[in-house]
């Protein structure tokens, strides 16, 4: 921000010229804390100015800052709370005239940790909350490490977007020495807590055997059994579960009743895997957790179709091209595509036509030219097609009035004979289009001969002679007089 500005009546009007003048404004600075700064503003008038500064926030100027010569800042060793945009004004003496210029000063910092993580102590199945907050310039990232290693958010164990770390469903695992790291490109910054896991005598054991059942693409069943340790003190269970893969899942957990050993969980995503585990409660509180198993659900029919784009190279084709479905629409592998088309004059008469899996284009041909047709696509997985996509619509092109580039020809062939080269040649798929040829050739020295030409294109600059023009049904042309081309 280096900003001059001029008024006569502080309201922004301009002076004429001869008014005062800052001739050396003060410029954006960066600096690391503890250097000092110079915020240099000298003014020119007759008689001479009278210079102050403010702080553009509002805020005042800090008193460890010192003017030098009744112009100039200096701010023996920089801190954090001295960053910001300072603001020298040169008022003329005995008048209303006054410029301004402004600057902004940047102190960097090295992490700091202004509020530390605390100890503390937790019964097993409760919530622990580690609260850290950081300091610094730039801003530090905080992430955290238990016993030297670094913790993943996961369902059950949070870093918060506030860098504060929560720990849901305590196990005996869950105790340790938890760090703070608080990190910027200056150097960083640490701090310990220790999280204690307290368990009372007389909790009942894990439950056993969990097992899970995927009974369709969003319902599975969990069933387990009860714990082989102080059962009878059960009053309820807890059912926990989140998607298998990924480090920011969402942890879900369901209440069960004391006399129930199963539940169905519902409203699941289609082909995905989901890690499942119980605990038990009594009223001393919880006990370990289950051993976890993860289940995929079913697959399910895709839940969107692809969107189409189509083009056409010639009167009678469309080409049809899509993108392969996401896994969050594709419920499952796709194993293969339908497209179905039609003419809007004979929407009764719609063809279809099944590609593998792996396409993602085909080509409709045998089309009839200049006519509107509809074309729509849907996609299958192994239980079957999702919903069509919207009829898109699409004219092939007129055979006499045709903008299409054509392709290149095709099978281009030279053959010597004693004073001239016969070249012959096919016309490309899209003939229907063509208009013409051109033919374009240029002596080849020894050095350069090779069987691929290296020049991209037919350029005229690129070669001796050409463009020859040809009508579009010759399909060969003879070079004679080679002898008399004169290379450039």
């Amino acid at each position: 921000m280096n900003k001059v500005s001029r008024s006569s009546s502080g309201e922004g009007s301009q002076p004429a010229g001869g008014d005062v003048t800052i001739i050396a404004a003060p410029e954006n600075t960066t600096v690391v804390a503890g250097e000092s700064v110079v915020m240099e503003c000298m003014a020119a008038a007759d008689p001479t100015p009278f210079v102050s500064w403010i702080r553009q926030d509002g805020k005042p100027v800090s008193t460890d800052v010192i003017v030098l010569g009744r112009t100039n800042l200096l701010i023996p060793s920089s801190q954090p709370h001295h960053s910001g945009v300072y603001v020298c004004r040169a008022n003329k003496p005995q008048t209303r005239q006054f410029v301004t210029a402004a600057a902004e000063l940047r102190v960097l910092a090295t992490p700091s940790i202004s509020q530390a993580p605390e100890t503390i102590s937790r019964t097993r199945a409760s919530t622990a909350r580690f609260v850290c907050k950081a300091e610094g310039e730039p801003a530090p990232t905080i992430h955290w490490l238990k016993n030297g290693e670094a913790i993943l958010s996961n369902g059950r164990v949070k870093v918060q977007s506030s860098g504060s770390l929560v720990i849901n469903q305590i196990g005996l695992e869950d105790a340790g020495y938890y760090q703070c790291v608080a990190e910027n490109s200056l150097g960083m910054a640490c701090a310990t807590a220790k999280l204690s896991v307290i368990v009372r005598e007389g909790l009942p054991s894990a439950p056993k055997k969990v097992s899970a059942v995927s009974l369709s693409s969003t319902t599975v069943l969990v069933s387990w059994e009860r714990p082989e340790y102080n059962s009878e003190q059960i009053i309820g269970f807890s059912l926990h579960y989140q998607r298998a893969v990924g480090t920011d899942n969402v942890e879900y957990q369901f209440a069960v009743n004391n006399d129930t050993t199963e539940l169905q969980v519902k409203d699941l995503e289609p082909n995905t895997n989901y890690v499942f585990y119980v605990v038990a409660y009594s009223q001393l509180g919880a006990s370990r957790t289950s051993s976890s198993i993860i289940v995929q659900t079913l697959e399910d029919v895709p839940s969107a179709a692809p969107q189409l784009s189509l083009s056409s190279m010639t009167p009678g084709d469309i080409r049809v091209t899509w993108l392969p479905l996401p896994p969050e629409l594709s419920n499952g592998k796709i194993t293969k595509y339908k497209i179905d088309y039609c003419t809007i004059k004979e929407a009764d008469q719609v063809n279809s036509i099944e590609v593998g899996g792996n396409e993602t284009q085909i080509t409709l041909y045998s089309l009839h030219p200049n006519k509107v047709y509809k074309v729509r696509i849907a996609a299958s997985t192994s239980v079957g097609y999702g919903a069509p996509s919207e009829w898109t619509q699409h004219r092939t092109p007129d055979r006499d009035n045709q903008t299409h580039v054509p392709f290149a020809p095709t099978e281009l062939k030279v053959r010597a004979k004693m004073e001239s080269l016969l070249i012959t040649w096919q016309p490309p798929a899209n003939h229907a289009q063509i208009s013409g040829y051109k033919l374009y050739y240029r002596e080849v020295g020894q050095e350069e001969s090779s069987d691929e030409s290296p020049l991209d294109g037919a350029e005229d600059e690129n070669w001796d002679v050409g463009p020859i023009k040809l009508k579009k049904k010759v399909k060969q042309y003879e070079l004679t007089r080679l002898g008399e081309l004169v290379t450039p």
